[in-house]
């Protein structure tokens, strides 16, 4: 599984959101909004929706 890193971007006040290669994803503002990000990135993806497999036609009700 990946593991993201959050630090302190320098001296600022910014978080660093790093990926495992030690690439940067992002910076943000807030703590808890860089912790979010990692969050929702480390989340397993899952569909949007679930797509029907019977044609469209099958779907409509007859008006006969």
């Amino acid at each position: 599984m990946q593991t993201f890193t959050l630090t302190r971007h320098g001296h600022s006040r910014f978080w660093a959101v790093i990926d495992p290669d030690g690439q940067l994803v992002c910076l943000c503002v807030y703590k808890r909004g860089a912790q979010e990000v990692i969050r929702r990135l480390e989340a397993p993806a899952e569909p949007d929706h679930e797509f029907s497999k019977s044609p469209l036609d099958t779907l409509r009700e007859s008006p006969y």
